[in-house]
């Protein structure tokens, strides 16, 4: 039976070859099935498991970093029913201090790993080493992580996503410990460059001081997110982008406004700051692009770019060949490659054939030109001719007309 069936159905069918299925065809419902709830069921699954976030705040001590936490996540932070439980280190005390926060049923596990001591010494040169050995650390403890027999169960992220390096607002170039650390930070973690104590300065101020940091940090090849990330689902984020790097402020307390509002913000003798107002700082931009817009995106360059490189540097240290480590970033840039070999063919083929259209357009054209003026020729000769004939018909009408009356 099944070789009879097998003869009636040869030639019917091509041969996928092996590991292949056939191609998927589409069928329209008879009755709808309730697929359009399985976004909403994926909400809902994402709702249920916490997010995670992890941001290193690094930058020298009196630059406001804690206040700004504060300011930055809308809460209190300093809480000292929080255990904090400082690391092992020479110099820079790295102090990482878990909090949960929960926002209309979504919670978002946030870690912050503040840096105190970093830049209190003369030799400022090793205050960046214990800042790497703990991010490296990290980076070793979810790679053991994945080798255990616990994989399947989840794995406790602690990887730095986010690294805000806060930038004395000295309105003046960059500090050469600031290029140093930035330098060996950016090759390890994502860096956010901040500007502190934004209100220090006038906006004419902060526009020289972004555009100066900028240069710098062009000169020196320093990659900051988001530039040297690009992405093309950024399309809608240009009005946060343009302030990079982002000068801020933070509050701990609230100010009254002149309408009776009160705001987080600070009050002076010339007048009120506030801490939400953009044309004051650039703290919902920061707000916006860390936690509504990229807080996805940070998390996936730690896994995919950062830790990669740390994972394939390790493998690479036990002894394995360079052709498989190599296996995959081959592949990836031959399929680049050939996709924008595909892409430039297909530009150069739709080229060819728009030329080809405007041709066959403008043959065509001249054809009906030609036939047209062909027919006006011809016309205008029938109508002569018509004319002719009737100048001699009426000639001998009048030849006739004459005859009869000589009769």
């Amino acid at each position: 039976m099944p070789l009879e069936h097998a003869l009636q159905t040869r030639g019917l069918f091509p041969d996928l070859g092996a590991y292949k299925h056939a191609p998927a065809r589409a069928f329209p419902l008879t009755r709808p099935l309730g697929m359009d709830q399985l976004p909403r069921q994926n909400h809902l699954k994402a709702k249920r498991k916490p997010f995670q976030l992890n941001v290193m705040v690094v930058g020298e001590s009196g630059l406001g970093k804690s206040t700004f936490m504060n300011t930055l996540f809308n809460t209190d932070l300093n809480d000292t029913s929080v255990p904090r439980v400082p690391q092992d280190t020479k110099t820079v005390d790295i102090t990482p201090v878990h909090f949960e926060l929960e926002e209309e049923g979504v919670k978002l596990n946030l870690c912050l790993i503040d840096t105190p001591g970093f830049g209190d010494r003369l030799n400022r040169k090793e205050d960046v080493q214990p800042i790497l050995e703990y991010i490296d650390k990290q980076y070793a403890a979810y790679y053991n992580a994945e080798r255990s027999s616990e994989f399947r169960r989840g794995i406790i992220d602690t990887r730095v996503h986010a690294c805000l390096y806060f930038i004395s607002p000295t309105g003046h170039s960059l500090k050469d410990l600031d290029i140093e650390t930035l330098k060996e930070l950016s090759s390890q973690v994502t860096v956010i460059p901040v500007i502190a104590k934004g209100d220090t300065m006038t906006e004419e101020e902060k526009v020289l001081f972004k555009k100066m940091i900028l240069e710098d940090l062009e000169y020196h090849k320093i990659p900051i997110y988001p530039s040297a990330y690009p992405d093309d689902d950024r399309d809608d984020m240009q009005e946060t982008l343009q302030h990079v790097p982002f000068a801020v402020m933070g509050s701990d307390s609230l100010v009254d406004l002149p309408n009776g509002q009160q705001v987080r913000g600070r009050a002076y003798r010339w007048g009120t700051v506030e801490v939400e107002n953009p044309a004051h700082c650039d703290m919902i931009h920061l707000r916006e692009l860390l936690i509504i817009q990229c807080l996805h995106e940070l998390s996936d360059l730690s896994h995919h770019h950062h830790y990669h490189g740390y994972r394939t540097s390790l493998l690479r240290k036990d002894g394995r060949r360079e052709s498989f480590m190599k296996c995959d970033e081959e592949y990836d840039e031959r399929m680049d490659q050939l996709k924008k070999n595909s892409e430039q063919a297909m530009s150069q083929r739709e080229e060819e054939m728009r030329q080809q259209f405007v041709e066959l357009v403008q043959t065509t054209e001249d054809d009906l030109k030609r036939r047209e003026r062909e027919l006006q020729e011809k016309r205008d000769k029938m109508m002569k001719d018509l004319e002719e004939q009737q100048k001699q018909i009426a000639l001998l009408e009048q030849e006739l007309n004459e005859k009869l009356t000589l009769r």
